[in-house]
This record gives structure tokens, sequence and C-alpha cells, in this order.
């Protein structure tokens, strides 16, 4: 296999490239020195054994701890966010967000029976049922899927949430439809939590 091709294809499977950006990803690293395309190969290689996901929000890290200092930080925290990937919990730091976060994992497809294996839902509930929360602030993306995903997870949570008495709310409507998380600037989304239903 013509290894241009292959390495065009290797990058188009990641989220949001496309067949030309694939392209000019590959002739760049053509147009790179040899120690600067080993240096890239070798933090790759590292990546998987030097970060790994917390055990409470599931967010990716670095270091070998099973809990993240987000989470240590915040352990007193009665309001929990959950978000669809780690890209949109950095938007939230970023906007100075004081409370608990969760990595759902992903959306949750409107036509399959099975939500996929890597959301999760279950350590979610788990979280709600052991821990003293006392909002959940479901931020998901305003796309269909988003919508989607969060209605089933709202659907999902509601018997624990009753139970324990936790608000479940979602992100006002400050952000704009269609619009990926991580794309969104601080004011807009600190607008979108103050005004969240």
């Amino acid at each position: 296999m013509d290894l241009i091709y292959k390495l065009t294809k290797m990058f188009r499977g990641f989220p949001g490239i496309g067949e030309r950006q694939a392209k000019r990803f590959v002739y760049y690293l053509l147009n790179e020195d040899e120690k600067k395309l080993k240096e890239l190969a070798a933090t790759i290689l590292e990546l998987k054994k030097e970060v790994s996901q917390c055990r409470s929000c599931f967010r990716f890290s670095g270091g070998k701890n099973e809990i993240c200092d987000l989470c240590r930080a915040a352990k007193e925290k009665k309001v929990l966010i959950v978000v669809e990937k780690d890209a949109d919990l950095e938007v939230f730091r970023k906007a100075d967000f004081d409370g608990k976060f969760f990595v759902l994992g992903g959306t949750i497809p409107v036509l399959e029976k099975e939500i996929p294996k890597n959301i999760k839902l279950k350590e979610l509930l788990d979280k709600l049922g052991k821990e003293n929360i006392e909002e959940v602030i479901l931020a998901f993306s305003l796309t269909p899927l988003g919508e989607h995903t969060l209605e089933y997870v709202k659907k999902a949570v509601a018997a624990v949430a009753k139970e324990k008495n936790i608000k479940i709310s979602g992100l006002g409507r400050g952000l704009s439809s269609g619009l990926e998380l991580e794309y969104s600037d601080s004011e807009t989304l600190l607008g979108a939590l103050k005004n969240r239903y």
C-alpha cells in the first residue's frame, strides 16, 4: 500500500479531519527532518503509558494517580457537570467553572438499540448514588446527537435523582444550535451555565 495514502487514511480517522487536511499533515511530515519525526513517533508511543484515565471523572490526565487533581480539589463541591469528551471539560476549566466534572465518553446514537461501550452511564449512576451532589448539569453540544444524549441521560438518571433530590439541568440557550462545545468562548459558556434550565 502507498505510504502517503496509508498515513492520509490514518489522519482521516481523527475527529474533524477531512481528506485535504489529512494530506496536508502527511506532506508537512515529509518536509520535516528525521530527528523531529522520531521525537513525534516516540511521544505518540509514550502517550498510552504516561496518560491515565481518572477513576472518578474519566478524563485523561498525566500521571499514574487513580484520582486526578481536579477531582481531589473538587471533593466537597455539590454541582456535577457532565460533558461528552475531554475537550469539552477543558472549555469549562478555562471558564473557571467551580464544581465537579464527569466525562461521559461521547454521544449516544439515535438509532442504535444499545449504547456504545465507551459511554460511562453506569459509572455516572454509581457516582450519583455515592456522592453528595445537589445538581447535575448535562452539558452536551447543541447538535441533534447532543440533544438526544441529553434526553437519554436525563431519563437514565431520573430515578436516582428523584431518590437523592438531585436537580437535573441543561445548558441555557446562550450557545448557538449545532455548536460543538469545545469551540465555545468562555463568556458564552458562562452565560449558558447561568441561564441553565
